[in-house]
């Protein structure tokens, strides 16, 4: 089926999606600031363009047809990405603007990085509010194309891309294992690393872990038995195990001693990891995203001092 939408008509779409989370004709003309008249009759001219009922009445208001459903995420993402476009035409001004921002963050910074961000962005803007995600998308370019997170921090992205990034932060990593490890000491040889059993933090949707040989070589060799959803769900099994891992060093330093856990250096050359912010380019220019990731920055400044 070929739906064809006049440019007239385009003002449907902000209506569809206030009647699809209202789930009340009269809520959503309250939301849109007009008529329920008004809104039936948009309604009206929905169901004829897709020739579907799109919503069935019930005892509280409507529900979505399957086919309603279906539209919805598109539906939403359009009225976003336009909403997005006029925010950008205006400047910003964080002392009295109440927009929410979504971000997803890698699980390893969640615990240290983001309370540290909470905190600026209180003071600098005292009705901004933040949702803040694990980094568990499959499609990142697409879900920062249909501005499901307004930026992710991660690591580095992998090979061709045509999102932006810039460094935030570069962390130290330790070799992480309980303090009373039968084995290991003060110190640990990249052939005892290897022997031993390991836990590591991992990327659900690709079964992998989040850091593999692809970033430092000689992490092909290890014997990885559990993969953990991040450093708080490592840290217990560490702590409590004869197994090793590698995490981030402000991890060990704010969380290591509640888990019986002591940091090594790591036995080979490589011992620093980036942490990067992530975004669609369409997104670079916008007043309210580029504050936000200044506001980051500030904090990686002020809480790293290793900015490159």
């Amino acid at each position: 089926m070929t739906v064809i939408m006049k440019s007239t008509e385009l003002n449907l779409i902000p209506i569809f999606v206030a009647i699809y989370e209202e789930s009340n004709l009269s809520k959503a003309a309250a939301r849109m600031d007009i008529s329920q008249p008004a809104v039936s009759k948009a309604l009206k001219r929905l169901r004829e363009i897709y020739d579907d009922p799109l919503f069935h009445r019930s005892t509280t208001g409507v529900e979505p047809t399957v086919f309603a459903s279906d539209i919805y995420p598109a539906m939403s993402a359009a009225l976003k990405n336009f909403t997005s476009t006029l925010s950008a035409s205006r400047e910003f001004d964080p002392k009295t603007s109440n927009r929410i921002f979504s971000i997803a963050v890698v699980s390893t910074v969640t615990h240290s990085f983001i309370p540290r961000l909470v905190r600026q962005i209180r003071q600098a803007a005292p009705h901004i509010a933040l949702e803040i995600h694990p980094q568990f998308t499959e499609d990142l370019e697409a879900d920062l194309r249909l501005q499901r997170y307004d930026l992710v921090i991660d690591m580095a992205i992998r090979g061709r891309t045509m999102l932006k990034s810039e460094v935030v932060y570069s962390e130290k990593l330790m070799v992480v294992c309980s303090k009373d490890h039968p084995r290991i000491g003060t110190s640990i040889s990249l052939d005892e690393f290897l022997k031993e059993e390991h836990v590591a933090a991992s990327r659900w949707h690709s079964r992998s872990s989040l850091l593999n040989g692809e970033d430092i070589k000689e992490l092909e060799a290890r014997n990885i038995v559990i993969r953990a959803s991040g450093a708080l769900e490592m840290m217990p099994i560490i702590g409590t195990t004869e197994m090793i891992g590698m995490l981030p060093k402000s991890a060990v330093d704010g969380l290591g001693s509640h888990y019986n856990l002591k940091a090594l250096d790591l036995p080979f050359e490589k011992q620093e990891h980036n942490l990067c912010t992530i975004w669609h380019p369409s997104r670079t220019t916008e007043s309210g995203h580029r504050w936000l990731r200044q506001q980051i920055q500030k904090v990686a400044k002020a809480e790293f001092n290793e900015i490159k």
